[in-house]
């Protein structure tokens, strides 16, 4: 249980959500309180807990126990393994909450 709660608190203190949360406040944000109530809210806890479960499931435990040739149960190992080669929408590399991109009000001279 320790390693899960040190990665998600990487996670929500990390530089990505850091960002999320800043553009949601339009602010630069350095409050650690502030940027776990936002991970909550925004869905990252949630994501966090579904990416974990599947990262310690069987189907991700037989595809890194045959990555490295061995039996694999350490929490850690799994979890990096699960990081680097699960496909990108199960490990939540789409940008969650993402803004549709400001369109800027100049023009092409014609």
């Amino acid at each position: 249980m320790e390693l899960r709660v040190q990665l998600q608190l990487a996670e929500a203190l990390g530089s990505l959500n850091r960002w999320f949360c800043s553009e949601a406040y339009g602010r630069a944000i350095d409050d650690d309180d502030l940027l776990l109530v936002y991970y909550i809210k925004s869905g990252g806890a949630a994501d966090f807990a579904r990416r974990y479960e599947q990262a310690m499931g069987t189907t991700n435990r037989w595809y890194c126990s045959e990555f490295y040739r061995r039996e694999i149960r350490d929490p850690r190992i799994l979890w990096d393994y699960y990081m680097r080669y699960a496909p990108a929408g199960a490990v939540g590399r789409n940008p969650r909450n993402q803004r549709e991109p400001i369109r800027s009000q100049l023009h092409m001279a014609s």
